[in-house]
């Protein structure tokens, strides 16, 4: 096909025709996709064809009780499914940013959204009635220009990025020993290091820091560790230790209200391994504006790098 017929072919490819494709796709019917779209099932049918003879391709293969996608249909529809899903992102960004109401997303490390970020929401909505969070709790590099991530906090340093201001949620982040105080009743506190035999050891398999580093620099006399639970959020880890299922190794930006709670103890003292895994990191285009301000001065609040008298309980 000459590029200028080419041209000519994907300019049939109308916006109305993409959209009755990808109804009739999720439905496997013209009938049920018309009804979604308000127009009729011929209207559904023609689109279509326009967009096969377009393209050179069947789309759909036809059968009495409804349509099946092609190969090519397939390939068209998850496309189709990404493009639409990222301008419906950016509209909804759009009419967000355009309200009274200013919109602040947060993207965030899982274990540290369950573990400060939601508890604390309900008080922060109700001190700042016009400001709407939107929390997205994922694991993934945060990409500043274009998800609409106005604040991050991320587990590892992000790559550097003269656009974007990054710190330490805390200055003094240490990884140490905790478990439920039930686990080491009748024990005298704190524990030698060579004790750890004598526990079960839960591992947070995404930690920065592991029981081996622990052991070979605490107590490299241990031969035999008594391994427990494999788990892959730091949240559950804590919550396995809390209910007594073993030892697990963790920040103290985490731990650090279970300790003042009494939730958790440190059998091992002051026992730490010294590691900045937590960071605040705002777009420097962005750190001027109120509402994000206010959000990244709410999170700095969470941690007090005082907390070592809590670490030492």
């Amino acid at each position: 096909m000459k590029p200028v017929q080419r041209y000519r072919a994907l300019r049939k490819a109308s916006l109305k025709g993409l959209q009755a494709f990808e109804a009739a796709y999720m439905h496997r019917s013209f009938a049920a996709a018309a009804q979604e779209l308000s127009i009729t099932a011929s209207a559904v049918s023609h689109s279509i064809q326009t967009l096969e003879e377009a393209l050179g391709t069947l789309l759909f293969e036809r059968a009495r009780r409804g349509v099946e996608p092609t190969e090519e249909g397939a390939r068209l529809y998850e496309v189709i499914r990404r493009s639409f899903g990222d301008i419906d992102d950016e509209l909804r960004t759009i009419l967000d940013r355009g309200s009274k109401q200013q919109v602040v997303t947060i993207q965030c490390a899982p274990s540290f959204a369950a573990i400060w970020v939601m508890p604390q929401l309900p008080a922060f909505l109700r001190a700042h009635p016009d400001i709407d969070v939107r929390l997205w709790a994922v694991h993934q590099p945060p990409d500043f220009s274009s998800s609409g991530v106005d604040v991050a906090v991320l587990y590892g340093r992000p790559t550097a990025s003269a656009g974007v201001h990054v710190e330490p949620v805390s200055q003094h982040e240490r990884y140490l020993p905790v478990c439920s105080p039930a686990l080491v009743d009748g024990w005298t506190l704190p524990l030698p290091p060579a004790d750890i035999e004598n526990f079960y050891l839960i591992q947070n398999d995404v930690s920065l820091t592991s029981w081996d580093e622990w052991i070979a620099r605490f107590a490299p006399e241990c031969r035999h560790p008594v391994r427990g639970l494999r788990l892959d959020r730091a949240f559950m880890t804590l919550g396995a230790a809390e209910n007594g299922l073993g030892m697990c190794i963790e920040s103290t930006v985490l731990v650090q209200d279970y300790l003042k709670e009494g939730r958790l103890v440190c059998p091992f003292g002051e026992l730490a391994i010294e590691a900045t895994g937590h960071y605040l990191a705002v777009p420097k285009s962005r750190e001027g504006l109120q509402a994000v301000r206010t959000v990244a001065d709410w999170i700095r609040g969470f941690v007090t790098d005082g907390g070592g008298a809590a670490i030492g309980t």
